[in-house]
C-alpha cells in the first residue's frame, strides 16, 4: 500500500478525482491505494508554465521527475579561445 496525494506545487487545481478508484486526491491528505493503482497514478503528469510536474506524489516515493520544456540555451556559448570566433574582416596596413 502506498500513501498518495496531489503534487502541492500544481497551482492549476486544488483538488482531483481518480474515477478508477472514485476517490479525490487533494494537497493536503495522504490517501492509501495500492501498489497497482499508484503504478498507474504515477505516470499522470501536469504542465504548470515551461515544466511537467508529477500530478500525484508519493509519502515513500517522494516528489518524482521535473521534467523542463525549455532548452537551455546557454550551452550554446561560443569558445572565446577558438581562432575562427575572432574572424579575419580585420585588414592590418604595414607601412
Amino acid at each position: 500500500m502506498k500513501n498518495v496525494k496531489l503534487n502541492p506545487y500544481i497551482r492549476s487545481f486544488d483538488s482531483i478525482r481518480d474515477e478508477k478508484l472514485d476517490v479525490f486526491f487533494d494537497k493536503n491528505s495522504w490517501i492509501e491505494v495500492k501498489e497497482s493503482d499508484w503504478s498507474r497514478l504515477k505516470d499522470a503528469e501536469t504542465k504548470q508554465g515551461d515544466i511537467i510536474l508529477p500530478t500525484f506524489i508519493s509519502k515513500e516515493d517522494g516528489m518524482g521527475d521535473v521534467k523542463n520544456l525549455v532548452q537551455d540555451t546557454k550551452k550554446e556559448e561560443v569558445d572565446s579561445s577558438d581562432e575562427d570566433w575572432f574572424g579575419t574582416d580585420a585588414i592590418v596596413e604595414e607601412e
